[in-house]
């Protein structure tokens, strides 16, 4: 979950860099935005799944501040049978939970520039924990329009909660953002 955080922190600080002196509004483009998921089970075989990014940032005195929801109703899974599991109460209770998020307010907008980590907030399975992402790389140009920008970060099952399938399923889970940044509407 830190990494999903600061992944996504990440992802959106250069695109807003460029110019810092401009207060702005920018929005995830939903259709162009994924956030990608792997684990290990038994050691060594991944399970994968990715699902649609939505969110915002906002951008004031130089600082950005970062909202991102990934709605689990938009999970997709890398074998038949896996995304019921995941959306089980027994992994991510989407029933009850129905998305995941990171949110993080005061980054400084040359930070996402030069690169770094992002601390924010991951929420999931309604539970908020403190969270960590890397920039990878970020392709922003001046008008932050249609920027890509991509970072990662890894969660922990069992500290949302997810105890179940501890010999079979690794604990950590990897996190890729892969974002498309555009001016808010």
């Amino acid at each position: 979950m830190r990494a999903f955080v600061a992944v996504v922190g990440l992802l959106l600080l250069p695109a807003l860099a460029a110019r810092p002196d401009t207060d702005r509004d920018l929005t995830l483009d939903a259709d162009a935005s994924r956030v990608h998921f792997q684990l290990q089970a038994l050691g060594w075989f991944p399970v994968r799944g990715d699902a649609r990014a939505e969110g915002s940032i906002q951008v004031r005195d130089a600082l950005a501040a970062i909202d991102v929801r990934v709605p689990l109703a938009s999970l997709q899974m890398n074998r038949a049978g896996y995304r019921d599991w995941a959306l089980s109460p027994e992994f991510f209770a989407a029933a009850r939970h129905p998305e995941i998020g990171f949110r993080a307010t005061a980054i400084p907008l040359q930070r996402l520039h030069d690169g770094g980590e992002i601390l924010g907030e991951l929420r999931v399975r309604g539970q908020a924990r403190p969270a960590r992402f890397v920039l990878v790389a970020g392709d922003c140009a001046e008008t932050a329009a249609h920027c890509r920008v991509q970072a990662t970060g890894e969660l922990s099952r069992r500290a949302f909660g997810m105890r179940t399938r501890r010999y079979t399923l690794g604990d950590r889970i990897r996190i890729v953002l892969d974002l498309r940044l555009v001016p808010a509407p």
